[in-house]
């Protein structure tokens, strides 16, 4: 199955949700994009784990205000709300465990 294919959920309920995306500029230097990365390399070489905290509510707080959340394939919260506010808070969850990792880890008997 190709991605052209697949019907994406349009938040805002106008307009048709397999209309051409602008495409981004490929001019600019994706400065944070780069920056994350790096920090994504130095999370796995010092065994960060809070860091895959704070990228997981980067990657949700968007997802509060436009309705649709990603994973595996779109989930809308108008169409599945049920299934939208399970990921949303699994991927918090996820989040605070990753901010209090001895917390969440098992303990030595």
């Amino acid at each position: 199955m190709t991605l052209k294919n697949i019907k994406w959920p349009n938040p805002s309920g106008n307009g048709d949700s397999n209309a051409p995306r602008p495409q981004p500029d490929t001019g600019n230097t994706k400065w944070r994009t780069m920056v994350g990365l790096l920090i994504i390399y130095a999370a796995a070489v010092l065994n960060w784990q809070w860091i895959w905290g704070v990228f997981s509510l980067y990657w949700i707080i968007p997802d509060f205000f436009t309705g649709v959340t990603y994973f595996i394939e779109p989930i809308a919260r108008k169409h599945t709300p049920i299934l939208y506010w399970l990921i949303m808070i699994t991927w918090v969850a996820f989040s605070v465990v990753m901010f209090f990792p001895s917390v969440s880890a098992p303990r030595a008997a």
